[in-house]
């Protein structure tokens, strides 16, 4: 009995070891959850150089991608994908990304109630070194974060 429960135990060990690990961010996922349709408005690439809206230092990041709604004022929409020099910057930019999304829902609360669901469904993931924020179709939006994984 005892020795069943010991290789039962390294059994459970071994298998729990072996599941479906996350791989990090890529730029390309930003495309790839726009092109599943996870967003309904038109979002525009924006420069590299608003990457410090994330709390990142020019010098630990390593690529950055981000496209944002055109039409801000009715639509809070983004994908925005950041690589960083390690994991400490990405666990900083994650906090970053997590009160910028917080902010803008406080602010949609009262100027943009539409928006508050997008939001309430926003993902902020880290993974390794890098940083997904997404903010798109409540209803899409989980489906193709889980299909990038």
């Amino acid at each position: 009995m005892k020795r069943n429960l010991i290789v039962f135990i390294l059994l459970a060990a071994i298998l729990s070891g072996c599941g479906e690990k996350s791989r990090p961010y890529a730029l390309d996922d930003a495309r790839a959850l726009i092109d599943a349709g996870a967003f309904d408005g038109e979002l525009l690439e924006v420069p590299a150089a608003l990457a410090s809206l994330y709390g990142v230092e020019a010098e630990s990041l390593l690529g950055f991608v981000s496209f944002q709604t055109a039409n801000t004022a009715v639509s809070c929409e983004e994908v925005t994908v950041l690589i960083l020099s390690d994991a400490e910057a990405a666990k900083d930019a994650e906090s970053a990304c997590r009160e910028r999304i917080a902010a803008e829902l406080e602010n949609a609360r009262t100027y943009s109630p539409a928006a508050v669901a997008s939001l309430e469904a926003s993902v902020v993931d880290r993974v390794e070194n890098t940083v997904l924020l997404a903010v798109g179709d409540p209803d899409k939006l989980p489906d193709a974060v889980a299909g990038l994984k």
